[in-house]
């Protein structure tokens, strides 16, 4: 249930993008006033500021109405934290750090700052506020389970019939295309010189002419960091899909669909550098049922996913709710003076 609540209060607060900060008035003329336990400023400069990095970050300009809502998110962003600070509901910088570090962890090795930065943008995260960002994430998980754990736990389970109808619903999307079952040999060109292809072609023959003279693919695979190239450890599922020309490319799409089982291929050439692969198997497409596995070799049945996305509509149904209400709250309780037009 955690994780739930966490992934939804990203979603819902991720979308407001905002990151507002106490304001004096010698940052502008102000646009609004917010009082909870404490009076803060909302100037316009600093407004104006934070819908120019809004429009940069969405490629969109911001309409009358929607910087109106925009103004009225960053007010409910002012009371959420005064709530926090009138409550006692804190949250450790370690524990901040804690979860940058998760997050960063799960990211490409020797990612750098630039990607990760460009990373955060797709996820509506400006760079300079990630660490702002997931600390709110945190006060608002540690609201929601100390003041709605119960209501949450409350919640009826999803039922047979609702994985059953919602099933039913979806059927037609459930279907899993042509599968060729892979074992992969590669070479990875490290730029697009003329020499480095000419290398990786020489490293493949190599390779192609050992298994002519009778070595296993295996054996080829278990010496690949010792060879100079790279092996897949596990078989790799390719589906017959225009997703999968777009990631690998028409050569090793048609290479993998025209080889039968237990054939390899010539070694072949594109853009990312050079391949020999050999087909294991092929599943032909199929209806998925609904204990059958989301993906080939991947844990997760079909079954598994519809109770976790229905359970996750109910909890965020439920969490929408707490937090409009929780609001209206708020600014019953809050004094707020609009001194502008946004």
């Amino acid at each position: 249930m955690r994780k739930l609540i966490f992934t939804f209060v990203a979603c819902f607060f991720g979308s407001t993008l905002v990151f507002a900060q106490a304001l004096s008035t010698s940052l502008g003329n102000p646009l609004a006033t917010v009082k909870l336990v404490k009076t803060e400023v909302i100037s316009d400069k600093f407004f104006k500021e934070e819908v120019q990095k809004l429009e940069k970050l969405t490629g969109q300009t911001l309409t009358a109405d929607q910087r109106k809502s925009y103004l009225e998110d960053i007010i409910n962003d002012k009371l959420f934290y005064q709530m926090c600070e009138r409550d006692g509901i804190k949250v450790s910088d370690g524990e901040v750090d804690s979860i940058i570090a998760r997050v960063r962890a799960q990211r490409p090795a020797g990612e750098s700052d630039a990607q990760f930065s460009a990373f955060l943008a797709s996820q509506g995260i400006p760079f300079d506020q990630f660490k702002t960002y997931y600390k709110k994430q945190l006060l608002v998980q540690r609201w929601l389970m100390t003041s709605k754990a119960k209501e949450i736990a409350a919640i009826a389970p999803v039922s047979a019939a609702d994985v059953l109808a919602y099933y039913e619903l979806k059927k037609a999307e459930l279907i899993r295309p042509d599968t060729a079952v892979l074992s992969v040999l590669f070479y990875r060109f490290k730029d697009a010189s003329a020499a480095e292809r000419e290398k990786g072609a020489a490293l493949m023959k190599r390779l192609s002419e050992r298994l002519a003279k009778g070595e296993s693919f295996d054996a080829l695979r278990f010496a690949a960091k010792e060879g100079g190239y790279e092996a897949t450890n596990t078989p790799e599922y390719f589906a017959r899909s225009e997703a999968s020309i777009a990631q690998f490319g028409k050569a090793f799409y048609d290479m993998a669909f025209s080889l039968k089982n237990g054939e390899h291929s010539i070694p072949f050439e594109t853009s990312q550098g050079w391949w020999i692969i050999k087909r294991l198997d092929f599943l032909a497409q199929k209806q998925l049922e609904l204990g059958d596995a989301i993906r080939p070799g991947q844990p997760g049945t079909v079954q598994d996913l519809i109770s976790q996305e229905l359970a996750s509509q109910k909890e965020n149904a439920f969490i929408q709710k707490a937090f409009i209400d929780l609001f209206a709250q708020l600014r019953k309780q809050a004094e707020i003076v609009y001194k502008g037009t946004p």
